[in-house]
């Protein structure tokens, strides 16, 4: 649930610093190309372009997951042995610690493709970030990095609890 929610959070930051950059921000003047809108420069183009795409890959590894623990949820109750919930934790806090990062990295970085302007209250961008930054703090990455080195390198799942 919680990967959803802060994929939800980070594509409503992209779509709606999208949306800014269309309709407001401005081409750098100084760039020496006589640019009339934002989504003419390169730049910006590029930083949604590597946003989105690591996005995408997030939400496809949170579909995977969500098959994953599906598949286990619907198999008889004599196939849930400790082994499998642990390996889907481990899946699970992959998917948190990828999808908070580049969630992270969305929030912060639209910053830079809309422009100043774009940093008022009025236009709501920072929403994104602290509602992501405030949620995720409460099952720290540095933790869900820990159980994935833990099973990817000494074969050991996690302990089960609240957020696994």
């Amino acid at each position: 649930m919680f990967n959803n929610f802060y994929l939800g959070i980070a594509e409503g930051a992209l779509e709606t610093a999208a949306a800014y950059t269309r309709e407001n921000t401005r081409a750098w003047p100084f760039g020496g190309e006589h640019k009339q809108r934002g989504v003419e420069e390169f730049y910006v183009l590029e930083g949604y372009g590597e946003l989105a795409s690591k996005l995408w890959a997030d939400a496809a590894l949170i579909d995977q997951i969500d098959h994953e623990i599906s598949e286990i949820l619907h198999a008889p109750r004599e196939q849930l042995t400790e082994r499998a919930r642990g390996e889907v934790a481990v899946r699970i806090a992959a998917g948190k610690l990828r999808i908070i990062e580049d969630g992270l990295e969305v929030a912060t970085k639209i910053f830079e493709l809309t422009g100043a302007r774009a940093s008022a209250n009025k236009v709501g961008l920072d929403i994104y970030w602290r509602n992501l930054r405030t949620h995720s703090l409460h099952d720290p990455v540095p933790y869900k990095k820990h159980e994935v080195g833990m099973y990817v390198l000494v074969n050991e799942i996690p302990q089960p609890t609240w957020y696994s």
